[in-house]
């Protein structure tokens, strides 16, 4: 059972979402939550270059534009970000607001092949619960294998989360 450890991210999550160290962040995922007009859940997997924490309590995303996800957190801005890796699995609660982002703006392929403008998103962390027990050891999080095109518009949405 999940139990909450903080207002702020921990120091092992927030040192895996700082910025940097592409190299690791590349086919990792952070899954997130959103809340639709019905109250159901909408599920949705982003790269850890496509989440960065600025500090504990600060975080910045970046969605499809036109997905579920980003129409959720517009209406009403609830998120869960699934922070599951290696020897850690937390639940991070907050609350999102759009932020224009000046410059190009970039794409992410979509799942239907094609290419989805993106929406930015800064997120503010209200709670974290842990989901941890000695008996049973997370071994790894979700992880994908990208194609070229997905590496290289990764580490551009990466950078410009960076400097926002």
């Amino acid at each position: 059972m999940a139990r909450f450890v903080s207002d702020s991210l921990p120091d092992d999550a927030l040192a895996l979402l700082r910025p940097g160290n592409l190299a690791e962040k590349r086919n990792r995922v952070v899954q997130i939550i959103t809340v639709d007009e019905e109250g159901w859940a909408n599920a949705g997997m982003l790269s850890y270059a496509d989440v960065i924490a600025k500090d504990g309590g600060s975080l910045s995303l970046a969605t499809w534009g036109d997905g579920e996800c980003a129409t959720d957190l517009r209406r009403n801005g609830r998120i869960t970000l699934l922070v599951i890796d290696d020897d850690m699995a937390y639940y991070v609660k907050g609350r999102a607001s759009e932020i224009q982002v000046p410059g190009d703006a970039l794409t992410d392929a979509n799942d239907t092949g094609g290419h989805s403008t993106l929406a930015y998103f800064h997120v503010a962390v209200q709670g974290v619960f842990e989901d941890r027990i000695p008996t049973a050891k997370v071994l790894g999080g979700v992880i994908f294998e990208g194609t070229e095109s997905e590496q290289i518009a990764h580490d551009a949405i990466l950078k410009k989360l960076a400097s926002i």
